[in-house]
């Protein structure tokens, strides 16, 4: 199967157009840098843009159809490739999951260059749901459309939640921690289950979810989805499936992770993203969760660094009150960096990375 580069503001109306074609979408308004390096290691056969269709003599791919890529700077991404039959699969799982039928209605936020995106487009395409596609730009179009499905990161659903939807039947949060407040704001708001979801690009971005019908825990990712999980003696964590880029082979997904009494999973944070201070390992997550807890008017904060702990936040909260409450948890946690921003600034591919933040300090 040949490869299709799609970069386009409006994907969803051109994949169709390749049913026998490996897809993978690229964000068409990316720096120009990133944008390049995503086409050039694609290996396409046709690139798919706003002016124009261009051909070039790309290899085959048989049994591919979609490709996928990490978050990265220039030229670190990781691509993996998927078949259809694991494309099905991930969808059944998330269509069953999520109870979604030609009843539902889906408007679709999170850009397809994003695999989250992505694969929730796929899903409710094969579940028969009625699907709009937007950008967090027109999101008062929800309003019109009311949609009863929705799926984004934490800092979408923090705009949703000011709209005014009567329609909803489950709300969806994957991709970024969801802080406690944000979820007991939206459940308030519109009486609905709010469903805290993981998923990684290498596993087609669906691994965990809470249930739709049982418990739901807060600050946890749930239950594993189609696959299955497991957490080594150093606290990592590893899962395995069909729908993993090497089908059922355990892998070691990087992130740091809990299990509690009732088999429902917690990321603790990202192993690379760890702070050594002084020989003393510090998670940037559980900081970031307690912080938000203690200060009701902080509305985001990054912890980040590699030897010493550096902050960045929005909210109407002073400096020297976060840098006195991070003393209060040892002498390894105080604060070497401090500032506030109104927005705090996201890579390329729209998500937070701590590295670029460090390096950048």
């Amino acid at each position: 199967m040949k490869r299709v580069v799609i970069a386009v503001d409006n994907p969803w109306d051109v994949i169709p157009m390749y049913p026998d074609h490996s897809i993978i979408i690229v964000d068409p308004n990316a720096p120009t840098n990133r944008y390049n390096y995503l086409v050039d290691s694609s290996d396409y056969s046709l690139l798919h843009t706003e002016k124009n269709i261009t051909q070039r003599k790309g290899n085959d791919y048989p049994n591919e159809k979609i490709l996928l890529y990490t978050s990265g700077t220039t030229g670190d991404s990781k691509f993996f490739a998927f078949s259809q039959q694991q494309l099905d699969t991930i969808c059944k799982t998330i269509k069953t999951s999520y109870k979604l039928s030609s009843h539902d209605r889906y408007y679709g936020v999170m850009p397809m260059w994003h695999a989250h995106g992505l694969i929730m487009y796929w899903a409710c395409v094969q579940a028969g749901v009625d699907c709009r596609f937007g950008t967090i730009k027109n999101l008062k179009q929800l309003e019109q459309f009311q949609p009863t499905f929705i799926s984004a990161v934490p800092r979408v659903l923090q705009a949703i939640a000011k709209l005014n939807l009567n329609s909803l039947r489950i709300i969806r949060s994957a991709s970024a921690p969801l802080p406690s407040k944000l979820y007991r704001l939206l459940e308030d708001k519109f009486s609905v289950p709010v469903i805290e979801a993981f998923g990684m690009t290498e596993a087609i971005s669906h691994c965990f979810t809470n249930p739709l019908d049982g418990e739901r825990r807060i600050n946890t990712v749930g239950l594993p989805d189609g696959i299955e999980a497991r957490v080594d003696e150093h606290n990592h964590l590893w899962i395995k499936g069909p729908c993993l880029y090497k089908p059922n082979e355990w892998i070691d997904t990087g992130d740091l992770a809990s299990v509690d009494d009732k088999g429902y999973y917690s990321i603790i944070g990202r192993s690379v993203d760890q702070i050594n201070v002084n020989g003393v390992k510090i998670n940037p997550n559980s900081l970031e969760t307690q912080c938000l807890e203690h200060f009701p008017n902080l509305e985001q904060i990054i912890v980040y660094g590699s030897d010493c702990v550096k902050v960045m936040y929005v909210g109407d909260v002073e400096p020297t009150q976060i840098e006195q409450w991070f003393l209060t948890l040892g002498k390894h946690c105080r604060v070497q960096q401090i500032k506030k921003v109104s927005q705090i600034p996201l890579n390329s591919a729209g998500k937070i990375s701590r590295f670029l933040l460090d390096s950048n300090s």
